[in-house]
């Protein structure tokens, strides 16, 4: 296997274990771990944090009625290892990718989880210790072996993506790697696009439902920075692949896409290859948030055709895009962001310290927010649809590139909180807001949206991972997506915690 170096040069298996038939009460039974880290002094959340060994077959218990029609599996993908030879990872980024299957079937709820056995994962288990840097954490043996940046190789653990048939584990860094739908056994790195020597997907794609067009987004620092844009037919095959020069260097984590559009947001993060190359700091370490700097916005031709066009928006950190669609002369971008990307970058971000069992900065709310783009007039205009503080919004994929009406999102319940702890269902036309929360010690992942079997857009239910802090466990809550303020229609818990998890993916039966 050719190993992938996509960022330097920027200048014994685990056995499964199944317990299957094992319920856990309704009350719940908080694992000892989970004892030992509250008698310790760590914070509720520290469990999503911790990684985890175990490779499990179970049946979980439901409270509630999974709806009749809901068949089929949510996967989801995250990371699931941060510790080796007594080392633990400085960021909760940092950890290989683990792969969960909840299968809604005739007998309820089967979960199911395996590591994704990438190149980097082998090698490790096989030596019993890490051997590579990851995005805040530079590699064993100082500076000598991080230079260049050291070898950064995919974890397969940020985004699982269906397509064609196929389960692919996306990470920020090298190809996706194709996972079995059925066994969850890793089948190995994919070739996606044209066949590089290097290339660095993005965590996440898109999918236009109309035409079929699968789009990927690869950008490639150094001393400047480029972005491949990568387009597939609804046949599998290279439509387009070209590049383009970017503005300035920065992260990119999300893009959005419509009709005929690609649009990049270039964060108002800067980022300093020289202590990077220099092997002195990591990736996540190498950039600085710049308060006075405004966002660049690129919008690109979907195939390629004229020079893309520049504008500016206010600064603000973008994780993760709703959607955008075209209207008339204009581009319409639904998204959160952030004024300040306290819970990313600085060595007190809530993202690092979680790490070490404790809290941190992340006062700063994600905002649901619109961009406006005149592609005829030239303008961008930003307005903030909801001030509340979200994140990982999610439409019904059906309405993916075009105009939709209905998003849906994490949701805190308290300002200034970065855990969310519940789900909200914003209404594009009427401005109408429903919601539901689960209260204090709870933590709500990204909700992914099923679609009722025959329904129309919109119509179907909202599958969220949860994490109890109160009983150390996870379940999966199962909302109608109509009526999201009336709770969950059904609950099932499993009978232990799970580390978090990022994103996931609805593949019907």
């Amino acid at each position: 296997m050719n190993r992938r170096k996509a960022i330097k040069g920027m200048g014994a298996s685990l056995a499964m274990v199944g317990i299957a038939g094992t319920f856990p009460t309704l009350e719940g039974v908080m694992s000892a771990r989970v004892a030992s880290a509250a008698q310790s002094g760590d914070v509720w959340f520290a469990p999503l944090a911790r990684g985890m060994r175990r490779e499990i077959d179970e049946r979980a218990g439901v409270e509630g009625d999974l709806p009749a029609g809901l068949r089929g599996t949510l996967f989801r993908n995250g990371p699931s290892l941060f510790e080796r030879d007594g080392v633990r990872k400085g960021h909760v980024l940092d950890g290989d990718g683990m792969i969960r299957a909840y299968q809604f079937d005739d007998r309820g709820l089967r979960f199911r989880n395996r590591f994704v056995r990438t190149e980097k994962f082998v090698q490790e288990e096989a030596a019993g210790k890490f051997l590579y840097a990851t995005w805040g954490t530079r590699a064993p043996g100082g500076v000598l072996s991080n230079l260049g940046g050291g070898d950064m190789l995919s974890q397969a653990g940020v985004t699982p993506v269906w397509r064609g048939g196929k389960l692919y584990a996306f990470d920020e860094v090298g190809l996706p790697w194709q996972v079995d739908a059925e066994t969850l056994d890793t089948l190995g790195e994919v070739q996606v696009g044209p066949e590089l020597d290097s290339v660095a997907y993005k965590a996440h794609t898109k999918l236009d439902p109309v035409s079929g067009d699968w789009i990927l987004l690869s950008p490639a620092m150094g001393r400047t920075m480029s972005l491949r844009i990568v387009v597939h037919g609804r046949d599998g095959r290279l439509k387009h692949n070209f590049v383009v020069p970017a503005p300035h260097q920065t992260y990119v984590h999300d893009f959005f896409a419509t009709e005929h559009h690609v649009v990049i947001n270039l964060h108002a993060a800067d980022f300093s290859p020289f202590g990077f190359l220099a092997g002195v700091k990591s990736f996540t370490q190498a950039l600085t948030w710049n308060k006075d700097k405004a966002n660049v916005v690129m919008v690109v031709r979907k195939d390629g055709a004229g020079e893309p066009r520049i504008f500016e928006a206010p600064g603000a950190w973008m994780w993760h895009a709703a959607n955008a669609y075209e209207s008339g002369g204009e581009i319409i971008a639904d998204f959160v962001a952030y004024d300040e990307p306290d819970h990313f970058l600085g060595s007190e971000a809530v993202f690092a310290t979680v790490m070490h069992g404790r809290d941190g900065r992340g006062q700063s709310p994600g905002t649901f927010r619109r961009w406006v783009i005149g592609l005829d007039s030239g303008t961008l205009n930003e307005t903030v649809i909801d001030t509340g503080s979200f994140e990982f919004p999610m439409i019904d994929p059906r309405s993916a590139t075009r105009r939709h009406r209905v998003s849906y999102l994490a949701s805190a319940s308290r300002p200034g909180a970065w855990w969310h702890d519940g789900v909200v269902r914003v209404d594009s036309t009427s401005g109408a807001k429903k919601g539901f929360h689960f209260g204090p010690r709870h933590y709500v992942g990204e909700p992914v949206f099923a679609a009722r079997p025959g329904g129309n857009v919109d119509q179907g239910w909202l599958l969220c991972e949860v994490f109890d802090g109160n009983k150390g466990r996870n379940g999966i809550a199962v909302f109608d997506a109509e009526t999201v303020d009336q709770g969950p229609a059904a609950m099932a818990w499993l009978g232990h915690s799970l580390p978090i998890s990022f994103h996931g993916t609805w593949v019907a039966a």
